[in-house]
């Protein structure tokens, strides 16, 4: 099935779901994470992923984009909607000729620099105990 036919670009797009999935599972961030069947057809789950995954205290949406051409600006737009469900916005993106593990992440920079943040004062009470 190619990839340029609807039923190719569902079964893309299927494909990086069921990767950013397994992979919050393998990592042990939420057993349960797993696609969200229907992503984007109904009124009550937009996010691409389940999950009970947060950041900073608040729920992750996650956008997955698996495409030949790389359209951040419009993904991004599309992945800021999260944003008024409530959730903390993660646009993941895989180009077709890319391997799985070379899926990327766009999120806010607020977020990923108090995130940061965060893990430098873990290393630090941490290493005030050793």
């Amino acid at each position: 099935m190619s990839a340029l036919t609807p039923k190719g670009r569902i079964a893309k797009g299927k494909a990086l779901e069921d990767y950013v999935a397994s992979q919050i599972v393998e990592k042990g961030l939420d057993p349960r994470a797993h696609r969200s069947f229907g992503s984007g057809n109904t009124n009550t789950e937009k996010s691409d992923i389940w999950t009970s995954l947060q950041i900073l205290g608040q729920n992750v949406g996650i956008e997955c984009k698996h495409a030949d051409t790389i359209s951040i600006p419009e993904w991004w737009r599309q992945a800021k909607k999260l944003s008024s469900l409530g959730y903390e916005p993660l646009l993941v993106f895989k180009q077709t000729a890319d391997k799985y593990s070379d899926t990327k992440t766009v999120m806010y920079l607020d977020t990923l620099l108090e995130l940061l943040k965060k893990l430098k004062e873990v290393e630090n009470l941490l290493a005030k105990r050793n």
